[in-house]
């Protein structure tokens, strides 16, 4: 098991990953490191977005890529410890501000079984924006296992 001692030693094996995916499937796509500053292509899609963030915070990563001839946006908050509900609202309040089309919350755990075992009772407690999922996707062994993604079912891309 590979041990990460910062967030941002996580963002290699994710945005190769990523890549891996969005050439397997064909898009069109562009990778960006949003958790310092944001490039100047997003500063311009997204300017309302980023002013309103402020000082907040950043998502960690953040992808472009095409579905056909749609545009689409993909956050990534990444944690090296387990997901709390503040990781999960931080998650949500990124999806929610920039309308984005997927987020994903990625860590080196197991997802807690104790927000599973709500997200039962309450499947809101992952929603954001028009009845969209943040997905829980695990990083170990350098990988993303989307197939054991959490909430299951849907398109992970």
């Amino acid at each position: 098991m590979v041990k990460y001692v910062r967030e941002e030693d996580m963002y290699p094996d994710i945005i190769k990953n990523l890549e891996f995916y969005f050439q397997l499937y064909g898009f069109e796509y562009e990778i960006f490191e949003t958790w310092h500053e944001f490039d100047f292509k997003l500063l311009e899609k997204y300017k309302k977005e980023i002013d309103i963030l402020g000082f907040i915070g950043r998502p960690d990563i953040m992808a472009i890529y095409k579905d056909g001839e749609k545009e689409k946006t993909l956050i990534i908050e990444v944690k090296k410890t387990d997901i709390s509900l503040l990781n999960i609202a931080q998650a949500k309040m990124y999806g929610d501000i920039f309308n984005t089309d997927k987020v994903f919350l990625v860590g080196p755990f197991d997802l807690r079984n104790a927000i599973k075992d709500y997200y039962t009772y309450n499947t809101s407690i992952l929603r954001y924006g028009d009845n969209r999922e943040i997905k829980y996707v695990k990083l170990e062994d350098q990988k993303l296992l989307f197939q054991k993604a959490f909430p299951v079912g849907g398109n992970m891309l």
